[in-house]
């Protein structure tokens, strides 16, 4: 077994969280294309914990209206 880093911990939470927001919001991968996120398949790669620049972060936390501090506290 795998044991992860404290790193990939908190990017495994973090997509969690990100996939969260989306399902919370009813849509599919596909459907963020409708509401402006530019690739389905890049955003799916997040959620599963794929490492990702702040700049994409503050994207989301637009895509989602929540702040950067609502998607990553008490992660």
């Amino acid at each position: 077994m795998i044991k992860l880093s404290s790193e990939d911990k908190f990017l495994k939470a973090l997509g969690a969280r990100l996939r969260a927001l989306r399902l919370e919001k009813g849509w599919t991968l596909e459907e963020t294309e409708e509401h402006g996120w530019p690739n389905w398949r890049h955003l799916q790669k997040i959620e599963s914990g794929k490492n990702m620049t702040i700049l994409t972060l503050k994207k989301l936390s637009k895509l989602y209206k929540k702040s950067i501090a609502e998607i990553t506290g008490d992660l």
